[in-house]
Order: structure tokens, then sequence, then C-alpha cells
């Protein structure tokens, strides 16, 4: 069990690690394009659209890394005055009202997403065209990283629960 969890753990710290580099690509898109429109009056067509599906990938594909290190946003309010115990349990409880039902409908509805995208070789409506299909088969992969991360995460809040107290 341990080696499963380490090994969703260590997909997700990977793929944050790799992804959170396409920041600056997207940095450099734009940079580029205002050099280039303010320098020599050349503005670029393929920029602003590049830069959108870069951070639009960055910001699906990481998920599961933030969820890994808990940087999603929460709401402390009451969990914070719990005990461990009650943390866990109402953690778990989340994870089973909402984010599951959720992630299994995002994973369903993602898939035919992606399906009906590559069947068609769809293209994007801006000056380039940029194909749009592999960004889309991107929605169900990060879909799918979360997912794992959230498994791993309700694995270990239930160890949590079962493992005996330590007496002081």
């Amino acid at each position: 069990m341990k080696a499963l969890l380490r090994f969703v753990d260590g997909i997700n710290e990977w793929t944050g690690r790799v992804f959170a580099w396409a920041v600056v690509l997207i940095v450099g898109i734009t940079v580029y394009d205002v050099f280039m429109r303010n320098v020599f009056s050349l503005p670029t067509v393929w920029a602003f659209d590049m830069s959108n599906q870069l951070y639009g990938l960055q910001f699906m594909i990481m998920a599961g890394f933030g969820l890994l290190h808990r940087v999603h946003v929460s709401v402390d309010v009451f969990w914070q005055h719990l005990s461990p115990r009650a943390r866990a349990l109402m953690d778990l409880l989340s994870y089973a009202v909402f984010f599951f039902p959720f992630m299994f409908m995002l994973l369903s509805q993602s898939w035919q997403f992606a399906a009906r995208s590559w069947a068609t070789k769809e293209t994007g409506w801006g000056a380039v065209a940029m194909p749009l299909y592999p960004l889309k088969i991107a929605i169900v992969v990060a879909t799918v990283l979360l997912l794992l991360q959230g498994i791993a995460t309700t694995l270990r809040l239930l160890g949590s629960l079962t493992r005996p107290k330590v007496q002081a």
C-alpha cells in the first residue's frame, strides 16, 4: 500500500515540477510578443492563443500536485478547531460527498469531450487555428492525476483513523 501511495505522490510531484516550468515558456512568449509589437510593429498572431493554451494546460495538469501539497482553496473556519480525528472524518465526508462524485462526472464528461475533439481534429478559432484536441486529452490526464491523488489522500485519511493512538 505504501508503495502505491509513494508511486501516486511521485507521479504528481514529478508532473508538478516539470509543468511548473511552463510559466517560463508563457512569460517568454508574452515578452516576445510585446517586444515584436512595440519595437518592430510586428504583432504575432499566435502568441495570445499559445500562451492561453499553455496556461490552461499548466493549471489543469498541476491539480494533482496542488492536492498533494494541500494548496487548494479550502474553508478552514471550522476544520482548524477540530481534533485530528474529527478533521480526518470531516475530510473523508467531504471527499465522499463532493470530490469523488465530481471527479467521476468530470472524467466521464472530459473523456467524451476529448473524444469528440479528437474525432474532428478540432482547431481553435484564432488566426492560427491551433489544434485543440491534444489539449483536450490533457483534461482527461489531469482528471486522472487528480483522482489518483484524491484516492491516495483518502487512503491516508482512512489509515490515520485506524492507527492505534499512542499514549504519552
